[in-house]
């Protein structure tokens, strides 16, 4: 890619300092949740446009030349602002987020190109991935755009957490004990009671009842996937459709545990801390140890890349994220209340290289 004259360069730096000024000013305006809840880390690299536009043969290009973007709609917020800022510096490049219909439309829409990428609250799973590699002929490239949030009210995609009910006196767990409780067939052996975990008196012989969702929604096949192993759940497993559900369902039952959504704390149930083993440290998920990688059930919110054998990316949609890990599109994460946390430069840096 050829980079501009000096002079056009100058150029684009003025233009893309005012676009930013725009950019924050018409969204404070507006009233728009734009404020600097999370702080980004310094060493990001600040954004310097380079030139380039999609293919106009491009399937995600609309007959009016708006590039659609189909996926969670959950990224709404973050998506209209990187766009914003995209035009702001790439003039006559439109989008059209009317494809922000939720997560499960990200994979197809991928698959058949009619979007540059596919933002998704969750990791794909196997019903998407085998006719994504069936069609196109390689996996999808999963890029990690943010940290999950720790607050459930705006409906993001939110970091897990571990719960007992209010009357259960267990403080804390390490992963592998969680794993132990909710599978069957551990090299460590299943626990089963909770006297296995310490407690005692009347808690001893009681039967630990593990409560969580379906393993093929997002939250089970985070947690089978990335912390069970893919091992069969225990027989005494229930499996409820959302966070409420399973609440709901621990806050009748002294003896029970679950995995749901992390910020759910009330007068029933309480969350207990995570260590990712003995002697770790343990953790409840707060912001500071979700920054510095210390909370075991952190997610990410995820863009899934098409990627074709022996084609390199497009050019297009690597200035995109060009964009997204800058200094710049970081702060636009940051800008949303009780939103998705940003990455740090390293996590960034790695993040983009995926794509060369």
């Amino acid at each position: 890619m050829q980079l501009l004259p000096l002079r056009s360069q100058l150029r684009s730096r003025l233009l893309f300092g005012k676009a930013i000024w725009l950019l924050l000013a018409a969204t404070c305006w507006s009233g728009g949740a734009y404020a600097d809840t999370s702080p980004i880390d310094p060493a990001l690299p600040a954004y310097q446009p380079r030139p380039v536009a999609p293919s106009r043969d491009a399937r995600y290009v609309l007959p009016d030349g708006a590039i659609r973007i189909v996926g969670a709609d959950h990224a709404r917020f973050i998506l209209e602002r990187f766009n914003a800022l995209f035009s702001q510096t790439h003039s006559g490049v439109q989008f059209n987020l009317d494809g922000l219909k939720g997560t499960t439309t990200g994979m197809p829409a991928l698959t058949h190109d009619t979007t540059p990428f596919a933002p998704m609250g969750r990791g794909v799973n196997r019903v998407e991935r085998v006719p994504y590699k069936k069609i196109v002929g390689r996996e999808p490239l999963e890029i990690r755009i943010a940290h999950t949030a720790t607050d459930s009210s705006k409906h993001l995609a939110t970091a897990l957490a571990i719960y007992v009910n209010k009357a259960n006196p267990l403080a804390q767990l390490t992963t592998d004990q969680v794993k132990r409780i909710f599978t069957a067939g551990s090299p460590g052996g299943n626990l089963t009671r909770w006297g296995q975990l310490g407690l005692s008196g009347e808690w001893a012989n009681r039967l630990i009842r593990p409560y969580g969702t379906p393993e093929y929604t997002g939250f089970g096949s985070y947690m089978g996937q990335k912390h069970f192993d893919n091992q069969a759940y225990n027989v005494n497993y229930e499996q409820y459709g959302n966070t409420g559900a399973i609440l709901k369902r621990l806050s009748a039952d002294p003896a029970g545990i679950a995995f749901a959504a992390i910020g759910k704390e009330s007068a029933d149930v309480q969350q207990i801390a995570i260590a990712d083993r003995e002697g770790g440290v343990y953790s409840k998920g707060s912001l500071e140890d979700i920054r510095n990688r210390r909370y075991p059930y952190d997610r990410f919110l995820y863009f899934y890349v098409r990627r074709e054998p022996n084609k390199p990316i497009d050019p297009f949609i690597k200035e995109y994220f060009r964009l997204v890990f800058s200094r710049e599109g970081q702060q636009i994460i940051a800008s949303q209340t009780d939103g998705y946390v940003p990455l740090n430069a390293q996590e960034a840096a790695a993040e983009l290289a995926k794509l060369d």
